[in-house]
């Protein structure tokens, strides 16, 4: 198996493998996922109380999620938001209205429409992902260097293995 630029690459065992011996304390692994879902999701609770005042809370986390498919169609919105065609379509119509979102012909296809962030949008989303950024620093200014070294490390292994799992599936 090679991999770009002519490197060997070794084969890493997929999500249904049986983990090695020396393998991370799983338990650990699943209560750091949970932390950081439930820390995620408490701020983002207080931040649509303190910020979004003209979209209601499910518009604000489904905008949170979506924002990453940008530019997109309807089909993807219901893809990664799990609503119906009627749900995505009233979802993206409210954040279109509110100013959140653009509506346009997809040049390629007449019968498809691409949605994407409006200026208004870019802006709210990059001031919600500020705040969190700033949220989480204060959580890493109580580690050491050596500390958020080793955290590094290990976030990007995981990241790479949870990567090369997708890439397979």
């Amino acid at each position: 198996m090679k991999k770009k630029g002519g490197k060997r690459a070794t084969k890493r065992p997929g999500p249904g493998a049986p983990l090695p011996e020396t393998s991370p304390d799983l338990e650990a692994l699943k209560k750091m996922v949970r932390l950081l879902e439930r820390k995620h999701r408490a701020f983002l609770e207080q931040d649509w109380k303190e910020h979004a005042y003209e979209i209601q809370r499910s518009q604000f986390n489904q905008l949170m999620i979506v924002r990453f498919a940008m530019p997109c169609n309807l089909s993807r919105i219901m893809a990664v938001t799990g609503l119906t065609s009627a749900g995505a379509s009233l979802f993206v119509d409210k954040l279109v209205q509110s100013g959140y979102l653009i509506r346009t012909d997809d040049p390629n296809d007449r019968r498809n429409v691409r949605i994407s962030l409006s200026e208004k949008g870019a802006k709210f989303i990059g001031e919600v992902v500020d705040r969190f950024n700033t949220f989480i620093e204060g959580y890493l200014r109580t580690c050491t260097r050596e500390e958020l070294a080793t955290v590094s490390q290990a976030m990007a292994i995981i990241n790479r293995t949870i990567d090369d799992g997708e890439e397979g599936a």
